[in-house]
């Protein structure tokens, strides 16, 4: 696959770009990029994060950007055509949707019932794009066209842990607790991210999600 642009966030780490869209092949295409590098590290290769349709390579002194790009470059060639690799486990993730805080007002706007946000958030399996915004909080697409909402016009000031949300095309979920734009419609027990857990995340680029309903009983002892 082409790379369509090549540029550097700073003087120690370049990106390379894919395209500007969300596309699982292009996605899948930069996991394969980002496998590989990470088992062919180059002199002074430091870490390779993925995004969406990119890929961010970090690298120390004893190595220039124009070697950087061309070893990347060169990996890229090197990737066969087909890069999709065996479909991965599918992870089962719990939800509380009782502690859904915002199902009644995406209920009212999307004019479905909160039963029926439920069983379609529940019925898709979702592909692990990528981690960003806060450690740990995973990118994941795409949600039917049933649920798409913007962003909420005035961002909550605190989300809980756990949180389970929608926004756009996407559902994520908020490992720790902070600010945030997107729509609440439930919570699960399940650590996202623990940094004295090794890995830290509980999820990462390139998983397999579903989510799965549970009581507020459930969760209570699940948590």
């Amino acid at each position: 696959m082409e790379c369509t642009r090549i540029y550097s966030i700073h003087d120690r780490a370049v990106t390379f770009e894919f395209a500007e869209i969300i596309s699982e092949a292009i996605n899948i295409h930069v996991i394969a990029l980002k496998a590989y590098t990470d088992r062919h590290p180059f002199k002074g290769f430091i870490e390779s994060v993925p995004s969406y349709s990119s890929l961010t390579i970090y690298f120390n002194h004893t190595v220039t950007k124009d070697e950087v790009i061309q070893t990347i470059s060169t990996y890229n060639n090197q990737l066969s055509t087909d890069t999709r690799n065996p479909t991965p486990d599918c992870k089962i993730i719990p939800v509380c949707y009782e502690m859904g805080e915002d199902l009644p007002s995406i209920a009212d706007e999307l004019d479905l019932t909160k039963e029926k946000i439920i069983d379609l958030h529940c019925s898709h399996t979702y592909r692990v794009y990528m981690i960003g915004f806060t450690p740990g909080f995973p990118y994941m697409g795409t949600l039917t066209s049933a649920l798409h909402l913007p962003r909420k016009k005035t961002p909550a000031l605190k989300i809980e842990p756990g949180s389970v949300a929608i926004a756009g095309n996407q559902t994520g979920i908020y490992p720790t607790a902070s600010p945030g734009g997107w729509h609440i419609i439930g919570r699960t027990p399940i650590a996202i991210f623990d940094k004295k857990r090794n890995p830290s995340c509980f999820l990462e680029a390139g998983d397999h999600v579903r989510f799965e309903p549970i009581a507020k009983n459930e969760f209570d002892v699940l948590k």
